[in-house]
Formats: structure tokens, sequence, C-alpha cells
């Protein structure tokens, strides 16, 4: 067991989740009625999809498809990311194209509506896919619950792999802020001209590693560590021990 406490370290929990631990856990929760349910209402809904735009038309459908892509919170804009999943990949001119999210081509690419319409959706392969990430994503919210830096540093562990240049990490707040805190840049940084603060980024950050799991998981766990650090003394206390 995990265990919660006002002082949690977030670094601490974040050490024990290994792979295995992860697996299991997931595996576990998607046991719960509220997980099957969830899953058994997306199954039943993509069966009776009759076109693309009827994706739209069912919130509950969509918040899980977004869930399984780390684009929940998109839910309050319908109208742009309805635009953003049925662009054309190749069009220059599209909205897809203008968005830092690399989120965004990734939904994009994986439900394919532009060219495939319903097929990809309606393939028990892609189905798989969207409810074991789903079931991941949701599995990381219960552990996230101890500590908001545990949320923001699954979601930077996720997405920071797909990233491509400065500018995708600048677009993203979660990203930046949690390479912001493990470069241990100053919160001024973020009122500096964009190209110079890419600039400032790319020299910083290997890009080349990004793919790299050691790599990662170092920016991770100092940012984990110097979160802790300002936790505890924001709440008048000592350093963690955060290697215990």
């Amino acid at each position: 067991m995990l265990g919660s406490s006002v002082s949690v370290s977030s670094f601490a929990v974040y050490k024990r989740l290994t792979p295995a631990y992860m697996a299991e856990s997931t595996a576990k929760l998607a046991k719960s009625s509220s997980i099957k349910s969830e899953v058994e209402y997306f199954r039943n809904k993509v069966s009776n999809l009759q076109s693309v735009d009827d994706v739209f038309k069912d919130g509950r459908l969509m918040r899980f498809v977004l869930k399984a892509y780390d684009l929940e919170d998109q839910i309050q804009y319908p109208a742009r990311i309805k635009q953003i999943m049925k662009d054309d990949p190749s069009d220059p001119r599209a909205l897809l194209q203008r968005m830092t999210n690399p989120g965004y081509r990734e939904i994009n690419s994986a439900l394919d509506f532009f060219k495939s319409g319903l097929t990809k959706l309606k393939g028990e392969a892609l189905q798989k896919d969207i409810i074991a990430r789903y079931q991941s994503a949701r599995n990381e919210d219960q552990i996230a619950g101890l500590s908001p830096n545990l949320e923001e540093a699954f979601y930077f562990e996720r997405k920071i792999g797909k990233v491509k240049n400065g500018y995708e990490i600048l677009g993203d707040p979660v990203l930046f802020n949690v390479a912001k805190t493990a470069l241990s840049l100053p919160a001024s940084v973020s009122g500096s001209n964009i190209e110079r603060l890419k600039v400032l980024v790319e020299s910083k950050v290997d890009m080349s590693r990004l793919n790299d799991t050691k790599y990662v998981k170092s920016m991770i766990e100092r940012f984990l560590v110097l979160k802790d650090v300002e936790t505890r003394r924001n709440e008048g206390g000592g350093l963690i021990d955060m290697f215990a």
C-alpha cells in the first residue's frame, strides 16, 4: 500500500511505482464496477455509431476517448477538438498544424477520421488500445491523488517523448513547468521572449534523449525532489527524507 499523509513525499512514492506495480494496480482497478461500466459504454456506443459526427454528439463517449489521450480538458472546447480530430493532417492550413500540444496530432493520427472515417475506431485493435490507455490514465489519477506533483510527473513521462522542439515544451503548461523546475530556471523566465526562451530550453534539455527512459526519469525525479522541498518549506517543516 502506498498510503498517504499531509506531507507525503512525491519523490518517494514515484520511486516505488515500478512497471510491475503499475501493471498490477491498473489491472486491479480495471475490475472495479465504475471502470467496467465506462468500458462497456464505450464499446456499445462505438458499435452503434453511424457517422464520425455521432462521436461528437455523445459527451460521455468523447470524455472516454479524450481521457485515453490526455485531452480530457478539451471537452470544454467541443468545436475545436472536433475540428482537430477531423482535420487532414497533410493540410498545412489545418487547425491541427497550429497546435503545439503533440496530443492533438496523436489522437488525429490514431482515429484517422479524415481518411478512414469510423473504420479504425470500430476496429478491435484501436478499441483495445483506447481502453488500455483509459484504464492506465484512471490508475494514474488514483495515485496522483496523493499529490498534484505526481499528476504532472505522469503526464510529462507520457508526453515528452513525442516532443520535437522547444516550442512544443513551451506550448504545454505541464511540460514546461516540469522542465522549468527540473532545470532550476527562475520563475521570471516565463516572461522572456519566446524565441530566446526556446533557445534556452533546448540548450538545457537534451532533445536527442527525450525517448531515453533513464534521462526522462532523472528529470522527473529532480522535479519531484524540488517540489517536495518546496512543499515542506511552505508547511514550515524541515527537509523531507526523500531518499529513505
